[in-house]
């Protein structure tokens, strides 16, 4: 059973800690932050054996054997390089790192210190996705032509020093949500010209959003996006406000279409089943078994799967995925002017 110890006590943080008490693949067994207070409430909460009060000290235990980092964006950057270099294998939030080189590096780092390192992209994970990803191979719908992605929530009730809109702890809609529907969006079409479950890097960015002036962090983008086998897709993401978080593809026979695909572990988003359209028919709808609703635990279970074969990277998520990724985002970034602190330090 894979040790884990968890960097930062934010919200996603709890949302894991509470995955791993489920979970028969690993334990957690330590937690750090920069306050020694909010990292023994952390450990009181789950029963968490070990609490440090900084990350290095975590690092230096040799009880650990992986590290979730969920710290804010910009610090993922260097803790992924100390964790490497103290030999911890690692499940990194999303994004990776701020852009291209830093997550290059981090690559470069794991592999030398024989890591494991994974971009936490958890809905890839998920049976909901396989079995999408599946019928799409199947040929149900046909040649795919076009994904339609979104996801947006209203973020405007938060206090504006919170993360979300401000630059410096790399804010705004794009790099908080604007990943998942381009990753889907990457993988769908990898699906569909390759028959390969890995997303692929786009041939065509074009996009454009609102940065706020005050801020300097987007509120909300649209992308329009191609790939080869003249695959296209339309992307949107926000945080002014709640809007349809769906997915949709569209082929030559029909649309496969998942109302809650991000985070199916919450009901209240919509259920967890694929619907089928098959053009001039009525809707069907497709279930999903699940032996498990937590979604977190299915990631969990997938870094320790991957760990226990000696992979230095997970199969749905793997290094040359999420080096598209994070050329892709940065990509859209750059077409809509957004910039960040890490962006002029390259």
């Amino acid at each position: 059973m894979l040790k884990w110890g968890i960097i930062g006590t934010g919200n996603i943080a709890h949302v894991f800690a509470k995955a791993l008490q489920i979970s028969k693949s690993g334990e957690l067994v330590a937690v750090g932050s920069r306050s020694v207070d909010t990292a023994r409430k952390f450990a009181q909460e789950f029963n968490i054996k070990h609490c440090f009060a900084s990350y290095s000290e975590l690092l230096a235990s040799e009880e650990i054997d992986v590290i979730y980092i969920s710290t804010p964006h910009p610090q993922h950057y260097e803790l992924a390089l100390a964790a490497a270099k103290a030999k911890k294998h690692m499940l990194i939030e999303k994004p990776m790192a701020m852009n291209e080189s830093q997550v290059r590096h981090i690559f470069q780092v794991a592999k030398a210190n024989n890591t494991f390192v994974m971009e936490a992209y958890m809905y890839r994970c998920h049976p909901q996705t396989l079995k999408l990803v599946e019928l799409i191979q199947s040929g149900l719908i046909g040649k795919v032509k076009l994904i339609r992605a979104n996801f947006s929530f209203d973020g405007r009730p938060l206090s504006p020093t919170s993360r979300l809109w401000r630059n410096e702890l790399g804010g705004g809609a794009i790099l908080d949500i604007g990943g998942y529907p381009m990753s889907f969006a990457r993988l769908i079409a990898g699906v569909a010209n390759n028959s390969t479950a890995e997303g692929v890097s786009p041939t065509k960015i074009k996009a454009t959003g609102y940065v706020q002036p005050d801020t300097q962090v987007d509120e909300w983008s649209n992308a329009s996006i191609e790939f080869e086998g003249k695959i296209t897709a339309q992307l949107f993401t926000g945080i002014f406000a709640d809007t349809d978080s769906s997915v949709e593809v569209l082929g030559s026979e029909g649309i496969l279409k998942v109302v809650n695909l991000w985070r199916p572990d919450l009901v209240q988003l919509g259920p967890v089943q694929i619907e089928h359209t098959e053009y001039g028919k009525e809707t069907k709808i497709i279930p999903v078994e699940l032996e498990e609703t937590n979604l977190f635990v299915y990631e969990a279970d997938a870094v320790a799967d991957a760990i226990a074969q000696g992979q230095l990277e997970c199969k749905y998520m793997n290094w040359q995925d999420t080096l598209s990724q994070v050329q892709a985002m940065d990509a859209w970034r750059k077409e809509i002017g957004l910039k960040y602190k890490e962006d002029r330090d390259n």
